[in-house]
Parts: structure tokens; C-alpha cells; sequence
């Protein structure tokens, strides 16, 4: 049997040792996708299911589903679990009065206002054709909020569509027939709304949007995940 010198020994172990330092980076950038893409679809899953609340709380005045309610965010909390959301075991969200965690979801409708919203919101209409335009309905055919909740940290994040400002929203989310109708403040960017969904007047889009920054789960690479966006719209 062959025997090995001193210097093949230490090149065999030098060989090792670079292979293995190279498994190690494989495994963990393995693990890491791995992790990724399974956080990524559970963030898919909170969106879909904010969806549907949100559908139910907006559609549905008999469910008496207000998602600005800590009880009812808890259903999002809880499916979240793991994503850093919850502030507490109880699964309560952050309080928009001092918003923090890992994550924040956003719950809009955005409606294109036409002549029903201009007439409900109690407006006079002109006299002869046209008899609605931007003089006497001033969000007359643009896209503004008329429904919105944010969820968790909000100040780190926001909605890729803005928001109203906080004293048009009421306490189950919604905005005034009114400032649809007048407050410009309410608006959305034309080009930031139909550069995903195009509506006619009086139609309306639900839109659940849920960031998530997972890059706890890096533990084992050095490079961090990006964080996750996934978006809905109903």
C-alpha cells in the first residue's frame, strides 16, 4: 500500500477545506431561496385573503366587517404568523399611532368618480351638457380613494397608489361621498392607476397590497433577501 508524503496529505486537506467552504455557501444560499419562496407565498396567501375580507367588509354592509378593528385584523395577523406583523402573542397588529414590525399590509378601493358620485355627493349639476366636469365635481373623471386601511408598519411602507389624507378616511375606513367627489387630496395618479387596471366612470377596483422584509432568514448567507411585494386587486 502506498504511502502518502507530508505535502500530498496537507494539499488533500487544503482541497478539502476550499470544497467544503464552497458547499457552505451553496447549502446556505440553498436554504435561503428556499426560505424566500416559501415566505413569499404565504405573503401571496395574506393578500388574497385580505381580499376577500376586504370585498366582504366593502360589499357586504350586513357583515359588519370593520378592518380598521384590531378583532378583525387579527385574521390577517394570524396568517402572517412569522412575517413579524404581530406586536404581540395575542396576534394584535402595530397601532397606526406608532407603527412598527416586519411587515404592513394595505387595504384600498379606488374609484373612478363619474356623474352617480357626483350626484350622491349632493353636488349641482350644470344646466345643459356636459352637466358634470371638474368645475362643479372637482374629482370628476379622476381616480380617487374611497376606502382605505393600512395594517402594521406604515411607516416604513406605503401603498403604491398614496393614500387620502388621514382625516378624510371615517372610522370604518371609508371616505366621504363628498370628498370622493371634491377633495382633490383624495386622488390617485391617472398613470400610476391605469398603468394596471383601466376603469370606467362609477367603477371601482379593491386593491390588498402586503410588503414583507424577511431577511432574518439569512442567517446562514450573506446576502440578504429582498424584501416581498405581492398585490391583488379584485
Amino acid at each position: 500500500m502506498p504511502l502518502r508524503s507530508k505535502s500530498e496529505t496537507g494539499q488533500a486537506m487544503l482541497e478539502f477545506a476550499i470544497v467544503s467552504i464552497s458547499l457552505a455557501f451553496l447549502f446556505a444560499g440553498a436554504f435561503t431561496v428556499g426560505e424566500f419562496l416559501s415566505k413569499a407565498l404565504q405573503v401571496s396567501n395574506v393578500t388574497r385573503t385580505a381580499a376577500v375580507l376586504m370585498v366582504s367588509a366593502v360589499t357586504n354592509p350586513k357583515a359588519d366587517l370593520n378592518l380598521v378593528l384590531n378583532q378583525n385584523q387579527r385574521i390577517l395577523i394570524r396568517e402572517a404568523n412569522g412575517l413579524g406583523m404581530a406586536k404581540d402573542a395575542a396576534f394584535d397588529p402595530y397601532p397606526q399611532s406608532a407603527p412598527a414590525g416586519n411587515g404592513a399590509i394595505f387595504l384600498s378601493k379606488i374609484i373612478l368618480v363619474g356623474a352617480k358620485e357626483c350626484a350622491t355627493a349632493g353636488l349641482t349639476a350644470h344646466g345643459s351638457a356636459p352637466l358634470w366636469d371638474a368645475s362643479n365635481c372637482h374629482n370628476f373623471n379622476s381616480y380617487v380613494f374611497a376606502y382605505y386601511v393600512p395594517i402594521g408598519n406604515s411607516t416604513r411602507w406605503s401603498s403604491k397608489f398614496g393614500k387620502p389624507p388621514a382625516a378624510d378616511v371615517l372610522s370604518d375606513g371609508t371616505v366621504s361621498a363628498l370628498n370622493i367627489a371634491q377633495d382633490t387630496a383624495d386622488e390617485v395618479v391617472t398613470a400610476t392607476m391605469t398603468a394596471v387596471i383601466t376603469l370606467s366612470q362609477s367603477q371601482y377596483a379593491l386593491v390588498s397590497e402586503t410588503y414583507a422584509d424577511v431577511s432574518s432568514i439569512a442567517i446562514f448567507s450573506p446576502y440578504p433577501p429582498p424584501i416581498i411585494y405581492y398585490r391583488s386587486i379584485t
